[in-house]
C-alpha cells in the first residue's frame, strides 16, 4: 500500500492532530487552547466541550463490481454472463473527507493508499491523492486511474488514516443566550443558500419556520428559534418511509436513498431520515441560521447479528463565538420531540448520541465537479475519456472499518468555533 511522507508529530498522540498531508502541511489542527476560537471566547467557560479522545486507524474502500447475471441460451438454459460490465479506458474517483469538525480531528500524515484492478495493484507510486482546499476543512482524496484494460469486471480504491474523535458536550443554557450577529462571517455564506437537496426559499419550509417562534425568529435568540423550527418540523412529520442506506445484492452498503424534493415529505407528514434532516436544515438556513448537514458513516448491528456500515446525517448549525451546534433529527424523533414543549431540552439537539462514533465525510450527496455513480453515496466520479458501463450488472459498494490505537492524550479542549480563523 501507497504511503505518504510521515513526519514525527503524526506518530506522537500528545501533539496536536496535523490538518494536511506532507511537511508542507504540519500546522496544528487545533491547540489545547484551539486558536480558532476568539479571545472573548477563551476567557468564559467554552459552551461547546470535548472530552474523552479515542484514535482509531480508518479504513475507507470504494468500490465498482459486477454484479452474477445470466444469458439465456437457445438451449433453454442460463449460462453465466462473464462479459465485463465496465467500459472505460481512464477514471477518477473522488472521496470527500473532512479534516476537522466539532467532534472529529483527521490526520492525513499517516495516509497510504492502494487501487486495484481485477485482482491486480495498479497503484501509481508518484501520485499525490490528498488535496484540500484553502480556506476550509473540505479535502478530498482523489484517484486517477488508468485500468489494466479498457474493460473490466472490478475497481477498488482503499485509504487509511487516523481520526481523533470526541464525546461531546453543549452547555444549552450558554447557547441559548448568544444573540444574533450584526453580520455573519464571510465563509458561512455556503450554509445559507440553495444546494442539492435543500431549498430554504420553498415557500412551504420558509412559511413553517418563520411561523414556528411567536413573533419571529429574531425575537428570540438563534438557538431558540433553530429548536422551534426543528421542533415544528417534528410535529409534521408524522412517519418515516424506509431506511436511508441502500445495500446492494450482496448486503454491502451501496449508497443513499436520496431524494432531491424534500417538501414533498413535509408536505404528506412523511419521508426518509436524509429528507428529514435536509428539510430541518433548509428552515433554518430560511430564518437566515448558517446550517449544513454532515453526511457521515458509522458501524452498527445488522439484522442478521453482524456488523455493518450505514450512513448517518448530523445536522449543524452555527453560532458566532461557539462553532457548531450538531442536532440528529432520527434522535429527536426517537425522544418524543414532537410532543415535548420546544423550550424543553431532548437529546438529540444539542447534545447528540453516539456523535463520537460517526466519521464525517462531507458536506455534500456528491462532491463538487463529479457525477454520482449508480447512487447518491457521498463519492463521486468522473469519466475522463468517456467510456460505458453495464447498468443491469454494474455496481458499486463502500466499506468502513475502524481499528482502536489507544486514547488521546489531550483529555479535554474546547470544540473550534469556526471552519476557518479569521
Amino acid at each position: 500500500m501507497r504511503h505518504a511522507r510521515t513526519t514525527r508529530a503524526a506518530l506522537l498522540l500528545s501533539i496536536p492532530w496535523l490538518a494536511g498531508l506532507g511537511a508542507a502541511e504540519t500546522r496544528p489542527a487545533f491547540a489545547e487552547t484551539p486558536s480558532s476560537v476568539s479571545a472573548s471566547a477563551q476567557q468564559a467557560r467554552p459552551v461547546i466541550m470535548r472530552s474523552k479522545p479515542k484514535v482509531h486507524e480508518i479504513t475507507l474502500e470504494v468500490e465498482l463490481y459486477a454484479g452474477a447475471s445470466t444469458i439465456p441460451n437457445f438451449a433453454g438454459d442460463n449460462t453465466v454472463d462473464l462479459r465485463p460490465a465496465y467500459s472505460i479506458p481512464q477514471l477518477s474517483i473522488g472521496v470527500p473527507v473532512l479534516t476537522r469538525t466539532t467532534w472529529c480531528d483527521t490526520d492525513f500524515s499517516t495516509l497510504a493508499w492502494k487501487v486495484e484492478n481485477d485482482g491486480y495493484d495498479i497503484t501509481r507510486k508518484d501520485e499525490k491523492v490528498f488535496s484540500q482546499a484553502k480556506p476550509g476543512i473540505e479535502a478530498m482524496l482523489r484517484f486517477d486511474i488508468a485500468p489494466r484494460t479498457n474493460f473490466f469486471n472490478q475497481l477498488r480504491v482503499i485509504a487509511r488514516y487516523r481520526v481523533q474523535r470526541w464525546e461531546v458536550a453543549v452547555d444549552e443554557s450558554a447557547a441559548a443566550r448568544v444573540t444574533w450577529p450584526r453580520a455573519w462571517p464571510a465563509w458561512t455564506a455556503r450554509f445559507l443558500g440553495e444546494e442539492l437537496g435543500i431549498r430554504p426559499e420553498d415557500p412551504v419550509i420558509k412559511a413553517l419556520a418563520e411561523s414556528s417562534t411567536k413573533g419571529g425568529a429574531r425575537s428570540v435568540t438563534p438557538f431558540v428559534a433553530a429548536r422551534n423550527a426543528i421542533g415544528a418540523i417534528m410535529r409534521e412529520w408524522r412517519s418515516m418511509t424506509g431506511d436511508t442506506s441502500e445495500f446492494g445484492p450482496d448486503g454491502r452498503l451501496r449508497g443513499i436513498r436520496f431524494t432531491n424534493d424534500a417538501v414533498s415529505g413535509l408536505s404528506v407528514g412523511r419521508g426518509t431520515s436524509v429528507e428529514l434532516v435536509t428539510t430541518c436544515v433548509a428552515a433554518l438556513r430560511a430564518l437566515g441560521i448558517p446550517s449544513r448537514i454532515v453526511y457521515g458513516l458509522e458501524t452498527h448491528e445488522n439484522r442478521s447479528g453482524r456488523e455493518a456500515t450505514r450512513f448517518r446525517y448530523i445536522g449543524e448549525f452555527f453560532l458566532p463565538d461557539v462553532g457548531w451546534i450538531p442536532f440528529d433529527p432520527m434522535e429527536l424523533r426517537g425522544q418524543g420531540a414532537a410532543t415535548k414543549p420546544s423550550s424543553a431540552p431532548v437529546k438529540g439537539f444539542a447534545n447528540v448520541t453516539g456523535l463520537e462514533k460517526v466519521l464525517p465525510l462531507s458536506f455534500t450527496p456528491v462532491p463538487e465537479g463529479l457525477s454520482k455513480a449508480d447512487r447518491y453515496a457521498v463519492w463521486g466520479w468522473q469519466l475522463s475519456r468517456g467510456g460505458s458501463v453495464d447498468e443491469n450488472r454494474a455496481f458499486s459498494r463502500m466499506r468502513f472499518e475502524e481499528t482502536s490505537r489507544g486514547l488521546g492524550e489531550v483529555k479535554s479542549m474546547p470544540a473550534p468555533v469556526n471552519d476557518v480563523a479569521e
